[in-house]
């Protein structure tokens, strides 16, 4: 049976980066219709998480029910969904400063917590895909 999953999580980790990517060229430049932009692929790369931790939970119960609690699979995947949720969690606290505050990036001394967070998520994410891309291609699990 097809895993729904590896197919719903390549827009989020995209629209997630490129709000990070964003953020600093906002920063950089001055031009802050980067920092709109990122605003916008941080909404709907946080929509489009949603989305893939529920496929994630879906395809988990189904492919790894009857696995032994200490088969290798299962400390890959729970080390998998933990960076990513913890990914989402650090870009929903740059959507909740971001909305509190829309111009964060004009208070020298504020944006360095913002900044921080995007760096923290985009780390995670990026971990956490590292290891999703390891169950599919080490595993052979989610194809």
């Amino acid at each position: 049976m097809y895993a729904l999953h590896p197919a719903t999580v390549h827009v989020p980790i995209g629209l997630l980066l490129a709000s990070s990517l964003f953020t600093l060229i906002a920063l950089r430049t001055g031009r802050m219709q980067w920092d709109q932009s990122a605003f916008h692929c941080l909404i709907f790369g946080l929509l489009g998480a949603f989305v893939a931790i529920a496929s994630g939970l879906f395809d988990a119960a189904r492919q790894l029910a009857g696995l032994a609690t200490n088969d290798p699979v299962i400390a890959w995947t729970n080390g998998h969904a933990a960076a990513s949720l913890a990914a989402t969690a650090c870009y929903g606290r740059v959507w909740s400063i971001r909305r509190r505050q829309p111009a964060i990036l004009n208070d020298p001394a504020r944006r360095k917590a913002y900044l921080g967070w995007h760096v923290a998520g985009a780390f995670l994410l990026i971990a956490g895909g590292w290891l999703g891309g390891r169950l599919v291609f080490g595993f052979d699990l989610g194809r």
